[in-house]
């Protein structure tokens, strides 16, 4: 009997390795490559399309009332300041990499970033 547990736990390990193995090769083949585009929208309606090759400042209103503040710096873009009460959007850190988002959700803005 204990031969068939040594080869149950043979067959785990090599079950795990090739699950490790299929994550690693597909965690490389993402594009990871810089943006040159953020798109921004607002409750699903593209609002602007900001050039991260360009250094600047934007404001984007929301319907509701609400306040998101984007920047753009060094080919990287992040909010620094919104007026949803949670900050999430805030504390996503700098994008830019294609497939990036900046996401807040109380001011329906969502900033994708594009090849």
């Amino acid at each position: 009997m204990r031969k068939q547990y040594r080869n149950e736990i043979i067959l785990a390990a090599l079950l795990l390795l090739a699950a490790l193995a299929m994550f690693l090769w597909q965690r490389a083949s993402r594009s990871q490559t810089p943006a040159m585009r953020a798109q921004v929208s607002v409750d699903g309606e593209i609002r602007q399309i900001i050039d991260l090759s360009q250094d600047g400042e934007y404001t984007i209103e929301s319907a509701g009332g609400g306040m998101n503040h984007l920047v753009v710096k060094e080919g990287q873009i992040w909010c620094d300041q919104a007026s949803c009460p949670d900050k999430v959007c805030v504390h996503q850190g700098k994008q830019s990499l294609e497939g990036g988002t900046i996401v807040c959700l109380p001011n329906r803005m969502i900033v994708q970033i594009l090849p």
